[in-house]
């Protein structure tokens, strides 16, 4: 069986079993084949991470089980090494030192079906920031965000950077953005407008007067980021050109905002958003979701707006 069809039958089972399963890589440093997160309980996300292998030789597979799968254990409580069907001896061997690494074991057969072999321990190599702001907390973003914004439907992550993560639904003109961009330090939620088309069909369109009446109405504690973005390929390079309080911006400065953004012909991103945790912040689901829940709502008449406009 192919290493691209163990990952499928993998994250199959594992969305069925009620967890998210990222589409794209989660990078925590080392890149997974496949993690998964639920919430555990009010507080607790239970964040697993798998390595896949194809090969059914036991050396192969006791060197990924002493390779990547062990380096897995620095970020993820739950580790596992899946693999098509090991049987008699080699499987008692593997069994062997999967208990000793605490390593769990899946079982993939031709059919689809997975079975747990053997169950994962957390590892006393777990390390207790790799796990908070590499896993939990990004888990806890993209949760939230799946949970109060995407509602179940499709949305995109952006976790390539292993301390970074971005959520959104890509297309949508004025978007909303859940990411502790750009200083890591603290998640912020908020409207997002980027993309040429969308930047000139809103704000070509809007005048300063209407725009400044919108920043002026948002409550105290927004903030207001303009960057310019000058490609997204081979990797998205952008720089900033302004960020301050939304309270603090004038009407002048709303007009000197669009004509910038015209001379720089819409290659541009403007986000209007505010603080909903920290990155230390650890809170229980309800608590990430309303806070993000109450943005959301204060956002909804400026968000409505620019897309009428």
């Amino acid at each position: 069986m192919e290493e691209k069809k163990v990952k499928g039958h993998v994250k199959r089972f594992l969305n069925e079993e009620g967890y998210y399963v990222p589409r794209v890589e989660f990078s925590v440093g080392v890149r997974p084949d496949v993690v998964a997160f639920k919430w555990r309980n009010k507080y607790e996300i239970e964040a697993i991470a798998v390595e896949c292998k194809r090969a059914k030789q036991i050396r192969s597979l006791i060197e990924a089980m002493l390779s990547q799968a062990h380096e897995y254990q620095l970020c993820f409580p739950k580790v596992y090494l899946a693999t098509p069907i090991v049987r008699n001896e080699a499987l008692k061997a593997l069994k062997t030192l999967a208990y000793t690494l605490r390593i769990g074991l899946l079982s993939v057969q031709s059919n689809g079906k997975v079975e747990r072999k053997l169950e994962p321990m957390i590892s006393p190599r777990l390390n207790y920031d790799d796990f908070l702001l590499k896993v939990r907390q990004r888990a806890a973003a993209i949760l939230t965000y799946k949970k109060v914004v995407s509602e179940g439907k499709s949305f995109n992550i952006n976790v390539q950077n292993p301390l970074e993560v971005h959520c959104y639904v890509r297309g949508k003109a004025a978007n909303f953005l859940l990411s502790n961009w750009p200083d890591r330090n603290n998640y912020y939620f908020g409207v997002c407008i980027e993309q040429k088309e969308n930047v000139r069909r809103i704000l070509g369109k809007i005048t300063a007067e209407t725009l400044h009446k919108l920043i002026s109405d948002l409550p105290k504690g927004y903030l207001i980021d303009l960057d310019y973005i000058h490609t997204y390929k081979p990797r998205e390079v952008l720089w900033p050109i302004l960020r301050t309080e939304t309270s603090n911006f004038s009407k002048e400065n709303t007009e000197w905002l669009l004509k910038y953004c015209k001379q720089s012909n819409w290659k541009v991103q403007l986000i209007f958003h505010r603080k909903v945790w920290h990155k230390y912040e650890i809170l229980s689901k309800n608590q990430h979701e309303e806070r993000v829940r109450k943005v959301k709502n204060q956002l909804r008449h400026l968000r409505e707006t620019l897309i009428e406009t």
